[in-house]
């Protein structure tokens, strides 16, 4: 636990994010009824600020799904050590 790092573990659930967004995405698109696909968009739409399935709003959800993973992944590490870690020294 003391080779925890802070950078890594935010790359690694960035890229987590990424792919649960990607799933999320494509589960839109495979959903039958309308009011569900209406649903499901929304609420992408909702946690990610300017998505839209166009390029550039994809992309635009490909990054922030990365952002917010980054950013929930260092600061889950960071935490993590300095409150698991630094008690146990």
């Amino acid at each position: 636990m003391n080779n925890l790092n802070i950078r890594n573990t935010g790359y690694v659930v960035g890229i987590v994010s990424v792919l649960f967004f990607l799933i999320c995405s494509v589960w839109g698109v495979v959903l039958t009824s309308a009011a569900l696909v209406q649903l499901h968009i929304m609420l992408l739409q909702l946690a990610y600020p300017g998505f839209a399935f166009t390029i550039v709003g994809y992309s635009i959800g490909i990054i922030e799904a990365f952002v917010y993973g980054w950013v929930f992944g260092a600061s889950f590490a960071w935490l993590c050590k300095k409150v698991c870690i630094g008690h146990t020294q």
